[in-house]
């Protein structure tokens, strides 16, 4: 099955991706999932039950779509932007048929399959690199492993690891939660290290950690501001200049 990547790579699939399909002028979409760590389901089950789970593979259960049947979404814009913010891969995945809903079940399920291989073989990759890789690094060596992270991703993966975090000082900030607040700051510290000042991360962080709808405004504003650069969208990134500076005049503390 062909999967076209809208955002992400089909080198380096992050395990989790909205896809989409075009039904007429409509769009549907569902949410892919590929587990990270195995998981037994008759363990958590009764013996007698868990047989019957072997013999009809539902133990091995690792990687799943839901809802199973693409549902329709408002449009194309809606999906890029809730794949930025969540940090998704975006895949469109051809044509389906709105009224064959067991077709469409089908089709989701050979993408499953093909997203999940996709996944696992980057995964392998990944450990022969690190296998290769390994002599130089000792136990004495204080390289953190979220710094080798980091140090791996597109600009464009770090952006959706930044709206990420982002969204977890916003929670933390709202409910007036310190641990989380330095949590979310330290990580966002760590991550900033790795980007060019011209995204001005501090200028969002602050936006963030003042409650109000116009800084919630602002931040949101930024962060599209980053997207626009990575982009090299010179016509949108003009406008949205406009719009903020528009907004930092009501909001003078955050411009």
């Amino acid at each position: 099955m062909d999967l076209t990547f809208e955002k992400g790579s089909k080198d380096q699939p992050k395990g989790h991706a909205l896809l989409y399909y075009l039904a007429g002028e409509k769009i549907l979409a569902t949410y892919l999932a590929v587990l990270p760590l195995e998981l037994d389901i008759s363990k958590y089950v009764p013996p007698f039950l868990a047989s019957q789970m072997k013999s009809s593979g539902i133990d091995e259960f690792s990687s799943f779509a839901i809802p199973p049947v693409p549902e329709e979404v408002p449009h194309f814009e809606y999906l890029e932007r809730l794949a930025d913010f969540r940090g998704d891969d975006l895949i469109y995945a051809g044509n389906v048929r709105e009224d064959d809903p067991l077709d469409a079940a089908n089709q989701v399920n050979d993408a499953v399959q093909t997203y999940a291989s996709m996944y696992q073989n980057a995964i392998q990759h990944m450990s022969m690199s690190d296998s290769s890789n390994s002599s130089p690094i000792d136990s004495s060596s204080d390289l953190d492993v979220g710094e080798v992270m980091l140090s791996l991703m597109s600009e464009r993966d770090k952006l959706g690891e930044l709206a990420k975090l982002l969204s977890k000082l916003q929670f933390a900030v709202e409910g007036a939660d310190k641990r989380l607040i330095e949590e979310s700051e330290g990580e966002i510290t760590l991550l900033t290290k790795h980007l060019p000042e011209k995204y001005h991360i501090p200028q969002i962080v602050d936006a963030v950690s003042q409650p109000g709808p116009n800084n919630s405004k602002l931040a949101q504003f930024y962060l599209d501001r980053c997207y626009k650069i990575v982009d090299e969208n010179l016509d949108g990134l003009g406008e949205l200049e406009k719009m903020i500076e528009e907004l930092q005049k009501e909001s003078p503390e955050s411009s």
